[in-house]
C-alpha cells in the first residue's frame, strides 16, 4: 500500500509539473489556447491522482470519478477543439456532460443503485471522448501520422469506456458499494487501460502542438506578414539553385505614396492585399520584395508569355475598385519582364527585370516593358517592349 500511495504521488508530481510547463508554454506562444486547455486537463488529473491516493474509500473518490474524470475528458476536448477550429460550438456537449455528472451525484445523494450512478457518470465521459474524438476524424484524420494517431488513441479510450459500461450490469450487484466496485477486478483493468493510453494521448497531443508551432514560425520567417506571399529572403532561397530556365516579372504599384499620404496606411494596406491577391490568382510563385514592389517567377515561359501574364494583372488591377479609396479612383502599376538561361543565376535576370521596371516607370507607368538585349523601340501604348539596360 505504501509503494502504491508513493507512486500515486509521483504521477501526481509528474502531472503538476507538466501543467506548468504547459500554462508556461501558452503564456510565452502568446497564449496558445491548446495548451491552456491541456495545462487545464493535467491540473484536473493531479488533482484526481490525489484524491485517488488520499480520499480512498470516501465520499470525495466518488466525487472524483462522478465530476472530475468527465471534466477532464471535456477539458482534453478543449484541447483538441483549439487545436482543430471551425467546428460547431461545444455548448450542447459541456451541458450533456454536465447534466449527466450532476445526475451521478444526485443517484448517489438519494442512495440510487451504484450501477445506476456508474452508468451516469460514464456516459457523461463517453460524449465528451466522443466529441473530442468527432472533432478530429472531421479535420485532421488521415492529414497528419500524429493527428490520426491521436483519433485512434482517443476512440480506442473511448471504446474501453463503453464496455467498462456494458459491463456494470454483470460485475455490480444490487449490494455492491462504490468502493467494493472501484476496487473490483473489472475496474482495475479499465484503470490500467486508461492509464496506459492516457498518457499516450496528451504526448501526441503536444507532440502536435509543437509541430504546428514550429510549423508556424516557418510560415512566419518565408512569408510575408501583410499579402500572405513569399517573403524577399524566401524568394531569393528559392532562385539560389533553380537550374530552369524561364522568365521573372517585377511590379511596383504607382504612386503608392500618394495613396499612404491621401488616405492613410491602412487603404494602403488594402491595396497592397488587393494587388498581391491578384499575384497569387495568377498560380505562379509569387513574393513581396519591397513596399510596393513584388514578384512573379515563370518557370519555363518564354518573354512573350510572361508580357502576357503581366498585362493580365495590369489590366485586372487598374479595373479594380478599392473599398478603401473613392469609387472613381483607379489605381495603376508597372511591370519589368526578363528572361534566363537554365544556366545562368536567377539573380541576373532580377536585375534585368528590375531595369525594365525602371523603363517602364520612366517612359510614364501603368505598362509592361519587356527586356531586350537587342534594343526594340518600346510599342505604342501601355504594352510595349524596351530596351532596359
Amino acid at each position: 500500500m505504501t509503494t502504491l500511495v508513493g507512486l500515486n504521488i509521483v504521477i501526481a508530481a509528474v502531472l503538476g509539473v507538466l501543467a506548468l510547463l504547459c500554462a508556461a508554454a501558452s503564456v510565452t506562444l502568446g497564449r496558445n489556447a491548446t495548451l491552456a486547455w491541456v495545462s487545464g486537463a493535467l491540473v484536473n488529473g493531479t488533482v484526481q491522482t490525489l484524491i485517488l491516493t488520499f480520499g480512498a474509500g470516501t465520499a470525495i473518490e466518488f466525487f472524483s470519478a462522478a465530476v472530475l474524470a468527465p471534466l477532464g475528458f471535456l477539458l482534453a476536448g478543449q484541447a483538441i477543439a483549439a487545436l482543430v477550429p471551425g467546428l460547431p460550438g461545444r455548448r450542447m456537449v459541456i451541458a450533456t456532460v454536465a447534466t449527466l455528472s450532476a445526475t451521478a451525484v444526485m443517484l448517489c445523494w438519494f442512495g440510487a443503485p451504484i450501477a445506476a450512478q456508474a452508468a451516469a457518470f460514464e456516459l457523461a465521459c463517453i460524449v465528451a471522448m466522443l466529441d473530442a474524438a468527432w472533432r478530429l476524424q472531421q479535420r485532421a484524420f488521415g492529414q497528419s501520422h500524429l493527428l490520426t494517431a491521436l483519433t485512434i488513441m482517443v476512440y480506442v479510450l473511448a471504446g474501453f469506456t463503453v464496455l467498462r459500461l456494458a459491463a456494470l450490469p454483470v460485475h455490480i450487484g444490487a449490494d455492491v458499494t462504490f468502493l467494493s466496485f472501484s476496487r473490483s477486478g473489472s475496474e482495475a483493468l479499465f484503470l490500467s487501460a486508461a492509464s496506459l493510453l492516457t498518457p499516450i494521448i496528451i504526448i501526441l497531443l503536444l507532440a502536435r502542438v509543437i509541430t504546428a508551432t514550429i510549423e508556424t514560425f516557418q510560415h512566419q520567417s518565408e512569408h510575408d506578414s501583410l499579402t500572405g506571399l513569399f517573403n524577399r529572403r524566401m524568394m531569393d532561397a528559392m532562385t539560389a539553385e533553380y537550374g530552369r530556365s524561364g522568365a521573372v516579372i517585377f511590379c511596383d504599384i504607382d504612386h503608392f505614396k500618394r495613396v499612404n499620404d491621401l488616405y492613410g496606411h491602412e487603404a494602403g494596406d488594402q491595396v497592397i492585399r488587393s494587388f498581391a491577391l491578384l499575384l497569387n490568382h495568377s498560380g505562379h510563385v509569387a513574393g513581396r520584395i519591397g513596399g510596393e514592389e513584388f514578384a512573379l517567377l515563370l518557370p519555363g515561359c518564354a518573354a512573350q508569355e510572361a508580357a502576357d501574364i503581366a498585362e493580365s494583372i495590369r489590366i485586372a488591377f487598374h479595373q479594380l475598385t478599392h473599398a478603401t479609396l473613392p469609387e472613381d479612383e483607379r489605381l495603376s502599376a508597372s511591370f519589368g519582364v526578363a528572361v534566363h538561361k537554365a544556366s545562368e543565376p536567377v539573380r541576373k535576370a532580377f536585375a534585368r527585370a528590375d531595369s525594365a521596371l525602371y523603363a517602364a516607370k520612366a517612359a510614364g507607368r501603368n505598362r509592361v516593358v519587356v527586356h531586350n538585349p537587342h534594343g526594340h523601340v518600346p510599342g505604342t501604348g501601355s504594352y510595349g517592349e524596351q530596351r532596359a539596360a
